[in-house]
């Protein structure tokens, strides 16, 4: 796997790790906590990111036989289009924009949500996202474009969805550090 690919892959892979740390030594009852009605509780925030993660990792797979299918090959490095560069800019933690998340994308209501579950399945939606990451391997992945699942007109590269991706978690990995954190300030 060549090196950007890697790189994608163990980022998951630490995301996964700085997720479990996140909760270590944390009450179930404060992960189900909201700092204040207007904020999601730790929670919804990882809820959030699965109900983004699993449609768009369903994408990206079919992506990914399509493109093996097309013989779309190529060889790295992969430097993205203004779009697609645009998005994965939009999504970093340190972007001025906050976008609301779509519908589909809404976390349940807190009392659905069974924290130490979730955690594993974000986790579980690591491990798949890091082997899609080398599913890819050999692809094109400039010129193999996919849909996006809340908005299929916006079609950005397949490499820059894992960067998207990445950027959107981590932003949602600090938002939740911050969660914990005013939480436990306030005790």
């Amino acid at each position: 796997m060549h090196n950007q690919l890697e790189t994608y892959r163990s980022d998951f892979l630490a995301l996964k790790d700085e997720a479990t740390s996140l909760v270590d030594g944390v009450a179930a009852d404060t992960l189900r906590q909201s700092p204040d009605p207007e904020t999601w509780s730790f929670v919804q925030v990882f809820d959030h990111m699965i109900a983004t993660g699993e449609p768009l990792l369903g994408a990206l797979e079919t992506a990914i036989q399509n493109g093996r299918e097309k013989g779309l090959s190529g060889t790295p490095p992969f430097e993205y289009g203004f779009v697609s560069r645009w998005f994965v800019h939009l999504m970093k933690p340190s972007s001025d924009w906050s976008l609301p998340a779509p519908s589909m994308f809404e976390p349940k209501d807190t009392s659905a949500l069974v924290p130490r579950e979730v955690l594993e399945d974000f986790r579980s939606l690591q491990d798949q996202f890091a082997g899609c990451v080398a599913d890819a391997d050999g692809l094109d992945l400039r010129r193999l474009r996919v849909p996006s699942p809340a908005f299929p007109l916006l079609r950005i590269s397949l490499g820059a969805w894992f960067e998207a991706t990445l950027a959107h978690q981590r932003r949602h990995l600090n938002q939740a550090r911050d969660i914990i954190q005013e939480l436990q300030d306030e005790t």
